[in-house]
């Protein structure tokens, strides 16, 4: 389905109309179930988009925004605990037991390898721990009037983490805009571990922000903020079919996006 919205100003609520491809603006073809692209103004794309369904480790992206919103001090020393191990679900992590690291330096381990250790870390070292951590998280999602988001850790190892893909778009264009996510958006590794993403070692990607994620009840997910033309859209895919069908989703919607925005090119929208 496709579709335009326009947000209101001020107060982050959304109106919708649907409109029609132009004539001779072919779908892209994807294996992903859900996709968006959009920005704050207009939306090219929507298939399947206002779903909520699992995110898996997109959530890092709003575990990041939470600890940098609530101002805390990133040289602060954090200990990795067995809680942080067993919160992960012992999932591989190059963040031993006992091992100590500043707060700013988990925030590059949970965006740029995708470490879940790091994101219980994150979460633990939160003033008053998990619970308001996650009370945090939905916070910050409803002052934006994004409903469909929730949590149930902050990982995106549990399937209770969901969003839509439209509104995962919205989140990925607000945060785009932060200097903080531009800046890891490209950084290539951490510790010798690569960036998961591997749209961040292609330069011919105007990558402002961007996370990767896979489980089982999510599939392969992808949701990235590029700029074009000196526009930022918010590119999304969700439960694609595999690593591989995940990039040539995004890739799709990558040229979707340039020949939407060619001149001729944009849908003609339809009340």
């Amino acid at each position: 389905m496709i579709g335009r919205r326009r947000l209101l100003v001020g107060c982050g609520a959304w109106l919708a109309c649907w409109p029609l491809l132009a004539a001779g603006m072919a779908m892209p073809r994807l294996t992903a179930r859900h996709a968006y692209v959009g920005n704050l103004n207009e939306s090219l794309l929507a298939v399947d988009a206002d779903v909520p369904v699992p995110i898996a480790s997109v959530s890092k992206l709003i575990t990041a925004w939470v600890v940098l919103s609530a101002d805390l001090p990133l040289d602060e020393k954090i200990r990795i605990t067995e809680a942080d191990a067993a919160f992960s679900k012992h999932t591989a992590s190059n963040l031993p037991v006992g091992s100590i690291w500043r707060r700013e330096e988990l925030l590059e381990w949970l965006l740029i390898a995708s470490d879940n250790r790091a994101a219980a870390a994150l979460a633990r070292s939160f003033p008053g721990g998990w619970p308001e951590f996650q009370y945090a998280m939905r916070a910050l999602l409803t002052q934006m009037q994004l409903f469909s988001f929730d949590f149930g850790d902050s990982s995106g190892l549990s399937a209770f983490n969901k969003a839509s893909a439209r509104d995962l778009g919205v989140l990925l264009v607000t945060l785009s805009q932060l200097p903080w996510f531009r800046k890891l958006a490209t950084r290539s590794a951490v510790g010798g571990k690569m960036n998961v993403n591997r749209f961040a070692h292609d330069r011919s990607v105007s990558l402002l922000a961007g996370k990767t994620g896979f489980t089982a009840a999510a599939g392969y997910c992808l949701a990235m903020a590029e700029e074009f033309n000196g526009q930022v859209f918010a590119l999304v895919v969700l439960n694609s079919r595999d690593r591989e069908a995940r990039a040539q989703d995004m890739n799709a919607l990558r040229q979707f996006t340039r020949q939407s925005l060619a001149p001729g090119g944009r849908p003609t929208y339809g009340g």
